[in-house]
């Protein structure tokens, strides 16, 4: 080892406080380096497997193929599996002959070949997999619904058909997923099939209660036919080699299957939103990097200052400028070298920790459909690649930090760094203080403030290394602020259950359940959307003069109002809002139907402004008034209140018009007839499965008409879970970068401080008391602080406004945190 590396070692030694907060902060952004990646990566590849288990093994699917193509497409060498199904909606509709409900006699059926079967069977099953069409698989399920106790090699006689009900005006929409009462089955066909397979819970086949066979080459008519396609290999290549298939088979209507392409980091032209999550992914790794660098890059400063008279002195011995830079390099390979494997393991903890705990409530919330029989965490991906990566990049971030001090070090001359002009460069003018800062905090007032401005470079890196952290964090929570401000999940329903039925039966239907044990509350609660734009030409679009751009604040300009929902409530809760806004009563229940806006996007107290007063008066109604909802009147803009249950109906980003239920029902009558409407009430409950049964027993009992319900209490656990996800990102992200940024001011300044002992001792010598030193270290500190903030704080906002800038479609108004900022202020100071 040379008389260079040796000296560093020893250096290193003599200051471990310095030493230890920088190998800190190193561990800390190589933690945060490989959370990320690993994280992600990890979920990447379990998005892979859960869509396997969701989807099947398939990673496209073709639309309306030919014979002939079909045919080919299984020869092709890239294809191990071209799935052929029948998607003709006529035939989609199956029905037993059980003597139970309707409900549970009446399910869906798909005809499939084996290749479909090959890739769509992901789960056990007794028996073989039907092989022509007078087999079929069935659900378990749905035998035990319906008390059928079949085994494999039994016959079952079903209809086949289609599910369907008739609308307004006299048209037959096809209908699947669950049984609703307004539906009719229209059967097609009697068959008698042997069962030769019983799934139990398949997932990528759970819309279908029974699977039945087609030969291979009984393909379905071309416009219902579908193939799914399961590649030979399956690698970084996916990708380009569906879009092959796809521009040699000229499949103009095809599906890829992109959670799948990016478990196998086939990215080439990946969607929308995972190009967004990469480049979430490089802004955080890049955030993370710069503040790291300029954490070390400040204590090897500090150190170089430390070291500027050995450096002279090894320099007047004949050290070269290559031999002063290696020493600045050493340094970083050896803080490098502790702190990035440290670093590392810390990040493989934390990701596993993070990946077992939060894992099991995404999982145990069904968040990730297709992944409800996993049990445990999400498993975590540590392949050595992803290693080298992150070694690769912290590696580059203390490299990129070590270059600038590496370089002045090259540059110190002999006399240079005996004289420490680089260190303290001013003229005397300079020094000059004012006679209001003596008059004000007295002689050490005035020492402190020359000591700011002869300090030089150490001053300066002080300063910098306080308004970089301050700008880093607050950027950092806007950003992680406008995620949440925007996040439609963050919804809090306050109900569980949605029970539907016709408008005649609505009253003993809610007096029923206010009875029901179990059920703790019942109340209005229905919304219907009214779209002002739509891609489809064929639709009735809403009238679009409420959705006139003059009608919205010049704040919400960026805002794109393509729908408004009008949601339905009790009149208790209706006359709530109306007390809350000061507004009358009568207005609202006279002869014309009016409702009350919520001049609000993002729910939250005091927010608002969105749309002009001329709003007011106008109108939500359809083109056409016959068959649809009646139109009704803006009567009034009202606050959003966080402690009003209506507002909880609609998420975030909705514009919600509330009218009262016996309103709107008396209107609705009038326009949509009343055999036609139906009632939903909200059932807020603890025991939403047991209750549901119960419902549902009711309904068929006692004789309700176009009746369902719907548990809404999965569906409310997942948006917990997203919200959840989001925040513990966010906020742990944030932790650890404010975690680097106060390690970068404490190393920073107290280095700064050890550096001037001798100038320290020197006051005290003169005979400044105690308290006139600590007195002169504070009023350093203020200034300190004061100087950083005044180019921190205008720059963290314009940053901030330039991240608000670039979002392409702007929801939100430009609203920073100013509580945030007066706590920064704060903490610099206490910092």
């Amino acid at each position: 080892m040379g008389i260079v590396a040796k000296l560093t070692l020893r250096h290193l030694g003599a200051n471990r406080k310095r030493t230890v907060v920088t190998i800190l902060g190193i561990i800390m952004s190589t933690a945060l380096i490989s959370a990320m990646l690993l994280g992600f990566f990890s979920l990447f590849k379990f998005f892979g497997f859960v869509s396997v288990q969701r989807d099947g093994n398939v990673q496209a699917v073709f639309y309306e193929m030919d014979a002939e193509q079909i045919r080919a497409l299984k020869a092709d060498d890239r294809v191990l599996y071209a799935g052929v199904s029948d998607g003709d909606p006529r035939v989609s509709g199956v029905r037993v002959d059980s003597g139970r409900a309707e409900r549970y006699r009446v399910g869906n059926i798909i005809q499939a070949d084996s290749d479909y079967f090959s890739e769509m069977i992901v789960s056990d099953y007794e028996g073989h997999l039907p092989a022509g069409s007078s087999e079929i698989a069935v659900e378990e399920k749905f035998l035990e619904d319906n008390g059928l106790e079949l085994s494999v090699g039994d016959k079952l006689p079903i209809e086949i058909g289609n599910r369907y009900y008739e609308e307004p005006d006299g048209s037959i929409a096809h209908v699947g997923g669950d049984y609703n009462s307004r539906e009719s089955f229209d059967a097609v066909s009697s068959e008698i099939c042997t069962i030769t397979a019983i799934l139990h819970d398949n997932r990528p086949t759970d819309s279908y209660s029974v699977l039945r066979g087609m030969g291979q080459d009984g393909f379905p008519e071309q416009l219902y036919t579908e193939v799914r396609i399961c590649l030979r290999n399956t690698d970084h290549t996916s990708l380009s080699q569906i879009n092959q298939l796809i521009a040699e088979y000229g499949a103009d209507r095809h599906d890829i299957n992109m959670d799948y392409m990016v478990s196998v980091l086939a990215f080439d032209e990946a969607d929308g939103a995972f190009k967004g999550l990469l480049e979430i992914i490089a802004i955080g790794l890049l955030i993370v990097m710069v503040t790291s660098v300029i954490l070390i890059v400040n204590s090897l400063g500090m150190s170089l200052a430390e070291r500027m008279r050995y450096l002279g002195m090894l320099a007047s011995v004949g050290a070269t400028a290559g031999q002063k830079r290696f020493s600045i390099y050493f340094e970083g390979v050896i803080l490098g070298a502790i702190g990035i494997p440290a670093g590392i393991v810390a990040g493989i903890a934390g990701t596993k920790a993070t990946l077992v705990l939060l894992g099991s409530r995404i999982l145990q919330a069904d968040f990730i459909t297709g992944a409800e029989n996993v049990k445990g965490g999400i498993p975590l991906s540590c392949s050595p690649w992803v290693i080298l990566l992150i070694v690769a990049l912290s590696g580059v971030t203390i490299f990129a930090a070590t270059m600038v001090p590496a370089i002045k070090a090259s540059r110190v001359m002999p006399v240079d760094a005996l004289k420490q002009t680089d260190t303290v460069k001013v003229k005397a003018k300079k020094l000059k203080v004012s006679p209001l800062v003596r008059r004000i905090w007295g002689c050490e007032g005035e020492l402190a403030y020359k000591n700011i401005k002869r300090n030089g470079l150490k001053g300066t890196v002080i300063t910098v290394s306080i308004a970089v952290s301050v700008v880093m964090f607050l950027t950092i929570n806007y950003f992680c602020d406008s995620i949440q401000r925007v996040n439609t999940y963050d919804l809090d329903l306050p109900y569980q259950l949605v029970a539907q039925c016709s408008q005649q039966d609505s009253g003993r239907l809610r007096d029923s359940l206010l009875k029901m044990d179990g059920v703790d509350d019942v109340f209005t609660g229905e919304v219907i959307i009214y779209t002002f734009d739509s891609s489809d030409e064929n639709t009735d679009l809403a009238n679009g003069d409420i959705a006139d751009r003059k009608y919205i604040s010049s704040e919400y300009e960026e805002v794109n109002l393509k729908s408004m929902s009008l949601v339905v409530v009790d009149d208790a809760d209706f006359i709530e809002i109306l007390r809350k806004n000061g507004l009358d009563e009568r207005e609202y229940f006279g002869s014309g139907l009016k409702g009350v806006l919520l001049d609000d996007l993002f729910r939250e107290d005091g927010s608002g402004g969105v749309f002009d007063p001329d709003i007011v008066g106008q109108s939500l109604h359809y083109d056409k008034a016959e068959d649809n909802p009646p139109s009704v009147e803006v009567g009034s803009l009202v606050k959003y209140d966080g402690d009003t249950r209506a507002y909880k109906l609609i998420p975030k980003d909705n514009v919600g018009l509330f009218v009262p239920e016996s309103m709107y029902f008396t209107h609705a009558a009038v326009t949509l007839g009343e055999d036609y409407l139906t009632h939903e009430f909200c059932v807020v409950t603890d025991e939403p499965k047991e209750v549901r049964e119960k419902i549902y027993e009711l309904f068929e009992n006692e004789g309700y008409e176009n009746y369902s319900c719907m548990d809404l209490s999965n569906a409310t656990e997942i948006m917990d879970t997203v919200t959840l996800t989001l925040k513990t990102a966010m906020y742990g992200f944030t932790t650890l970068l404010t975690l680097i940024a106060v390690a970068n001011i404490v190393n920073t300044i107290s280095t700064g401080v050890l550096l001037r002992r001798k100038e320290f001792a020197m006051y005290k010598s003169m005979g400044m008391t105690g308290s006139g030193f600590r007195k002169m270290i504070r009023l350093e500190t203020v200034l300190y602080g004061l100087r950083a903030l005044i180019f921190a704080i205008p720059a963290s906002i314009l940053l901030s406004y330039l991240m608000y800038s670039t979002l392409e479609t702007k929801l939100m108004t430009f609203r920073p945190d100013w509580l945030m900022y007066i706590l920064v202020v704060a903490a610099v100071f206490l910092v």
